[in-house]
């Protein structure tokens, strides 16, 4: 393959001389073109060896002199770097650079408020003050200060609408301190000043995602892709929202357009294999999962995604293979978890899946979905007691939550026991009276129980 860098003529005639061990000159340029190619190379003890010697040559030159202290800095001498700045700012009080360098020194050295002033000092007369607001905004969010952040990120945006940079970090702050309606807020401005920003709408989209508006999002997106119809980033979460609108198919289409010729991005994969399943595709799902595992063999989701294919194709002993290597890699997932025990009661297995379900609810006692599954699975096998049981605790580990009361009524009407099914239909009812449809729909059989129809006529009246 050819070769199209070419070594600059100063640096094959600085390593002739060094062989040489002869005088070694050039001009300020020519010794700065060397320095760039070695820091361009990775040569960066070349480099500060080619600085050192470039200011014995030339002394009182400020642009060598900048590069040694940005070449000590690199070598953790900050201290001498600091004290050379100190020498440069006397001869030349007026260089942006020199508070630029001083500035990034001083966030090296985590004292980032001195590196606030520094970069202050830069501001006025930078050539492109929209990035040294952008340096105070990283300083300020080093110190915590995410008020001070997005004002000076805001001051960025100002100067130049299109700097992605300072875009970016909004959007870094907003999710990070969950000020979703402040997010869409702020990019709305930025959009009514930069209307044809692609970046803009596609973080305000973003945004409406985290604030579960996703019809807004999916509007802001399309912009973005008005824009810009190659922006990947907008493809992708174009996608995602059609899935979370129950849109899968279109979905599947969004995410195929955010991949590029080469693209291995597990998780692209991954979330076709997902809209798949949700579609009951569970052919195309699977393929799309095992792809996503060949790229990334540690990605839980994607094995447990296989396991659930599996179930559903009436392959549970395989299922168990997959749903279990899912878990090695992510141990305390309740979801997973209560999957799998779930998955060992349809084998027959029902120590391993109690003994399952019984992990899942160490790993999070509060988890609501996983004491209801629970009780239903020993319910289904005739297990009253055991399943009552499990509900008690329940009770104890989720106070007064609704769903569990009227579980426990269900099981107990269903089991004849009709005194005290009818007194927990009526706690139920008083914690959540619209809980009495989800489980009037997960227990049918209650609608053929004349006890239970009995006490729903009174607490109707």
């Amino acid at each position: 393959m050819e070769d199209n860098f070419k070594t600059p003529w100063q640096v094959d005639q600085y390593e002739k001389l060094a062989r040489q061990k002869t005088s070694i000159y050039f001009d300020v340029d020519d010794f700065e073109e060397i320095i760039d190619h070695y820091l361009m190379t990775g040569s960066h003890k070349q480099s500060l060896q080619v600085a050192n010697h470039a200011c014995v040559v030339h002394p009182a030159s400020i642009p060598l002199m900048l590069k040694k202290a940005q070449l000590l800095a690199t070598f953790n001498k900050e201290d001498h770097a600091l004290e050379l700045l100190a020498a440069v700012e006397n001869l030349d009080p007026s260089n942006n650079d020199i508070f630029l360098t001083k500035g990034a020194i001083y966030s090296q050295l985590k004292d980032y408020e001195k590196a606030i002033e520094e970069y202050n000092k830069a501001v006025f007369g930078a050539d492109d003050p929209d990035f040294v607001y952008c340096n105070i905004a990283i300083e300020y969010e080093n110190l915590g200060n995410f008020d001070k952040t997005l004002e000076y990120l805001d001051k960025a945006l100002m100067v130049n609408p299109d700097n992605d940079l300072a875009i970016y970090e909004a959007a870094y702050c907003f999710d990070l301190l969950s000020l979703t309606e402040e997010g869409i807020s702020f990019f709305h401005r930025l959009i009514d000043r930069n209307p044809y920003s692609t970046e803009a709408w596609f973080n305000l989209g973003v945004s409406y995602i985290n604030a579960g508006l996703y019809e807004k999002a999916l509007e802001a997106l399309e912009y973005s892709l008005a824009i810009d119809k190659q922006h990947e980033h907008s493809w992708f979460h174009k996608g995602y929202t059609l899935s979370l609108l129950n849109r899968h198919t279109e979905a599947i289409g969004a995410y195929k357009e955010s991949m590029a010729g080469d693209d291995m991005d597990p998780m692209k994969y991954y979330y076709i294999g997902e809209c798949h399943e949700k579609l009951e595709d569970y052919h195309n799902a699977k393929a799309y999962y095992l792809k996503s595992i060949r790229l990334d063999p540690e990605l839980a989701d994607a094995w447990v995604g296989v396991g659930v294919c599996e179930i559903e194709n009436g392959h549970p002993s395989e299922a168990v293979k997959h749903i279990e290597k899912g878990l090695s890699l992510d141990p305390d997932n309740v979801n997973y978890l209560s999957l799998l025990a779930s998955t060992y009661f349809s084998l027959g297995n029902h120590e391993e899946a109690q003994n399952t379900y019984e992990k899942a609810l160490k790993a999070d006692p509060r988890d609501e979905e996983t004491w209801l599954e629970y009780a239903e699975a020993l319910s289904a096998r005739q297990e009253t007691e055991e399943a009552r049981k499990v509900l008690a605790k329940g009770m104890e580990a989720l106070p007064g939550n609704g769903n569990i009361l009227y579980f426990m009524a269900a099981i107990l009407f269903l089991a004849g026991k009709n005194q005290e099914a009818g007194f927990f239909l009526e706690e139920a009812y008083l914690a959540d009276k619209g809980g009495l449809n989800n489980i009037m729909t997960r227990f049918p059989k209650l609608n053929d129980n004349p006890a239970f129809l009995e006490t729903l006529d009174r607490l109707l009246q």
